[in-house]
């Protein structure tokens, strides 16, 4: 048995969780690797341009790789066009350079991949936000999982299956600074079509910034503000010293974003000072459930390969 995981470069949280996968499944002893893609949808009237796009993104992609191989990590490690290339957290990755998945291979696809460019016999899709295509984009017998509870859609997934193989690199994601803060800084990412984003913040946006970057600026400032109610970098921003405050949609609280309590932990869901006080008191109860995270994250990886097995077919 064989896995594909299809991938962005590990420059976002998504990319990191599919990465850490790979890894998992590698420890293992599965042949895993990723297929890294630049294109998002695969279907009737757009095969064409998508693989247009796929051949462009690709020479681009080992252009960039080979300016790294020769001048180092540091030399791109500000670059935000090199984001997912350089101080990558999830390592020893191998990757797919042919875009072809023969009967013995499962292709995992993540929500944002509409279709089946790799012709793949057998399909895993993995909801790792909320799923936001008809059945048109899946295969009748692909099977589905969801990353948490409430990205799941019962239509697609109804034995609410989950996989959930988060990687957080707690030597890099620390509070390094325990004096003078100040200013705010903002996670916008999944928030960018909110109605109630403001059209200037007051503060830099980190969303595009690489990771070693991020932690500084989490280091220096006072506060951090998130549109995007479902990003880990609100949990990452406290754990870093930040009172992280998301800003829930009209008319939601935090039991709308949120499993349970302990996902909670660190963050603020208003700028009520009974809210902040709750993110202050259990930052450090943040990066607690955090290593807790990182330790059952190969066991769900085993759970997922035994279903895969039942479903499938061992081979």
């Amino acid at each position: 048995m064989k896995f594909v995981i299809v991938s962005l470069r590990p420059g976002c949280g998504g990319a990191i969780v599919l990465h850490t996968l790979c890894n998992y499944l590698t420890q293992l002893g599965y042949d895993a690797s990723i297929y890294y893609v630049g294109q998002t949808c695969y279907k009737k009237g757009r095969k064409l341009y998508f693989w247009f796009k796929q051949i462009g993104f690709t020479i681009k992609d080992r252009l960039k790789e080979l300016c790294v191989n020769i001048l180092g990590d540091n030399f791109f490690s500000k670059k935000i066009s090199f984001n997912g290339y350089v101080n990558v957290c999830v390592k020893k990755c191998k990757k797919k350079e042919i875009p072809i998945a023969d009967k013995n291979t499962i292709v995992v696809y993540p929500d944002m991949i509409y279709g089946n460019f790799l012709h793949a016999r057998k399909v895993v899709r993995w909801l790792l936000y909320y799923n936001r295509y008809d059945e048109s984009a899946y295969g009748k017998d692909d099977l589905f999982f969801t990353y948490r509870d409430v990205f799941n859609d019962m239509k697609l997934n109804p034995m609410k299956r989950k996989l959930y193989t988060p990687y957080f690199n707690l030597d890099l994601y620390r509070q390094k600074n325990y004096g003078k803060r100040s200013g705010k800084c903002y996670v916008v990412r999944k928030g960018a079509k909110r109605l109630d984003l403001p059209e200037k913040l007051d503060g830099i946006v980190v969303d595009d910034l690489p990771e070693k970057e991020k932690v500084e600026i989490f280091n220096q400032c006072e506060y951090c503000i998130s549109y995007d109610t479902q990003t880990a970098y609100s949990s990452i921003a406290a754990i870093c010293g930040c009172i992280s405050v998301v800003i829930p949609e009209v008319g939601k609280t935090w039991e709308d974003y949120c499993d349970s309590i302990e996902e909670k932990y660190g963050v603020a869901y208003s700028f009520d000072n009974d809210e902040i006080e709750w993110a202050r008191r259990t930052a450090n109860k943040a990066r607690e459930r955090y290593v807790m995270i990182n330790q059952e994250g190969k066991q769900s990886a085993e759970e997922f390969v035994n279903y895969c097995k039942k479903y499938f077919g061992e081979q």
